[in-house]
C-alpha cells in the first residue's frame, strides 16, 4: 500500500509540474537588476564633428596666403554662384561663355604660366586651313586666341605633329578626346558649336 501511495503522489506532482510548465511556457525569466533610486541616466552622445571645409579659390583656405593672389571682384568670398559671376560675359550664339572675345573685351586678363619667373610669350597670328570632310565649311585654325593662355609646349608636340598632314584630324577622334577635344567640350567651347571652327566656305 506505500508503494501504491508513493506512485499516486509521484505521479501527482509530475502532473503538478506540466501543468504548471504549459500555463505560461513563454514567460522570460527577468534576470536584469533591479533598478535603484540611484540609477545614473543613460551617458550623452558625443557632439557631432564638423566637416572640413572643402577648398575654394580664395587666398585666405590656403596655409601660405602669400602665395595666392588675391582674387578680385566679382571673386569675392559672398559671390561663388558661376550664374552671377559670368552674368555680364559676352555669350557666343549657342549661349555659352565667349572667353576670347572676353579677352579682347579686357573683361579677364589670364595670367599667362603659374611660374611668376617665366618670361612671357605674346600671342601671335597664325592661321592653319584645315580641310572638312562634305559640304561642311573648311576650318580654320587660330593660334592667336589660342596662345593668349597657352603655350607652345601645351600642344606640340604631343597633340598636334608640326608638320602639314601629320596629324590625321577627324570629328570621330576629337569626339574621342583627341586632337582638338582635349579641351573642347571639356574647358572649352563645345564640340557640337560647329559655327566656331567651320567658318571658311569650301571654294
Amino acid at each position: 500500500m506505500n508503494r501504491r501511495l508513493i506512485e499516486g503522489l509521484g505521479a501527482l506532482f509530475l502532473v503538478g509540474m506540466l501543468v504548471a510548465a504549459c500555463t505560461n511556457p513563454f514567460t522570460k525569466k527577468n534576470t536584469a537588476p533591479a533598478e535603484t533610486a540611484e540609477s545614473s541616466p543613460a551617458p550623452a552622445p558625443p557632439p557631432p564633428v564638423a566637416s572640413p571645409p572643402l577648398p575654394t579659390q580664395l587666398a585666405d583656405d590656403f596655409e601660405d596666403p602669400t602665395q595666392i593672389p588675391t582674387p578680385g571682384p566679382p571673386f569675392a568670398k559672398a559671390n561663388r554662384n558661376p550664374e552671377v559671376i559670368l552674368k555680364d560675359f559676352p555669350k557666343d550664339q549657342s549661349g555659352t561663355v565667349d572667353w576670347v572675345a572676353a579677352f579682347k573685351d579686357k573683361v579677364i586678363s589670364p595670367r599667362e604660366s603659374l611660374d611668376p619667373n617665366k618670361a612671357p610669350v605674346p600671342p601671335f597670328q597664325f592661321d592653319i586651313d584645315i580641310p572638312a570632310v562634305g559640304a561642311m565649311p573648311n576650318v580654320v585654325f587660330p593660334h592667336f586666341p589660342h596662345t593668349y593662355w597657352l603655350d607652345c609646349g601645351n600642344c606640340h608636340p604631343d597633340i598636334f605633329v608640326m608638320k602639314k598632314g601629320a596629324n590625321p584630324i577627324s570629328m570621330v577622334k576629337i569626339v574621342n578626346g583627341e586632337f582638338c577635344g582635349r579641351c573642347h567640350g571639356r574647358v572649352a567651347f563645345p564640340i557640337a558649336n560647329c559655327s566656331r571652327c567651320h567658318v571658311k566656305p569650301k571654294s
